[in-house]
């Protein structure tokens, strides 16, 4: 009868390896992963990533604004922040006006009518007639 079955050593090894497990990074990432808690440093004293991509280039370590972007995102867990809305004002409070009541008959509505908007019931003015511009 032939052994099949692993050791307990081999189950061990192998729990133990795969405990351990981290997946491989792309190229880039592996290139910044060395330097996790220093960028996230930088992202805490609120760093631009073109920043922290020109510190890394004084390093020797070329990558875009980008690779340093989708590592923060991927690798560190920073989350967006929305920056569009930051200085939206607020809306202010609907206000309600007064109700007027009406007046009690219409020669009072439509003398109140006359004085506020001038119309063809107004005196002519002595001149030429010039056309109003805004009823064009």
């Amino acid at each position: 009868m032939s052994d099949n079955s692993p050791s307990e050593e081999a189950r061990a090894r192998f729990k133990e390896l795969a405990s351990g497990y981290q997946p491989k990074l792309p190229r880039k990432f592996a290139l910044l992963f060395p330097f996790k808690a220093q960028i996230a440093g930088l992202l805490a004293r609120q760093a631009s990533y073109d920043d922290i991509r020109i510190l890394l280039e004084d390093v020797k370590i070329t990558v875009s604004k980008d690779t340093v972007h989708r590592f923060c995102r991927q690798v560190i867990g920073q989350k967006a922040v929305r920056q569009r809305n930051a200085g939206a004002k607020e809306i202010p409070p609907l206000t309600i006006a007064p109700v007027q009541l009406p007046p009690k008959n219409i020669q009072a509505t439509l003398r109140e009518q006359r004085e506020r908007y001038p119309g063809p019931w107004s005196r002519r003015k002595p001149g030429p007639r010039i056309a109003d511009s805004k009823n064009l």
